[in-house]
């Protein structure tokens, strides 16, 4: 599959995204990366993930509980809260790894 690109972003698949995921990491250094799961892409996307990134960056995960009834603005503030005590910073790197309560 190729990729797809606009004047404001580009979307990467299989293989390529790993590839432009690490330059991204290796060009920026990020002080710190948090992903972001709920607990199926913890069990399904988690593992298959991590091994394909390439960093020396500190790793933190936020696991939130999956399903409509998390999308609410108490989840971002336990988000928001974990982030500050783990150290979160303006080199900081967020990555969503799924859709739904994840990246809504």
């Amino acid at each position: 599959m190729e990729s797809i690109e606009n004047h404001l972003f580009n979307i990467y698949f299989q293989e390529e995204s790993y590839t432009k995921l690490n330059e991204y990491l290796q060009t920026k250094q990020p002080s710190s990366i948090f992903i972001m799961v709920d607990e199926n892409t913890m069990d399904h996307c988690y593992p298959v993930f991590m091994p394909e990134l390439k960093t020396e960056s500190r790793i933190e995960v936020i696991a939130i509980d999956p399903g409509e009834e998390h999308k609410s603005i108490e989840t971002c503030s336990g988000v928001w809260s974990a982030m500050v005590e783990l150290g979160i910073d303006r080199n900081s790197l967020v990555i969503n790894l799924g859709g739904g309560v994840i990246t809504d």
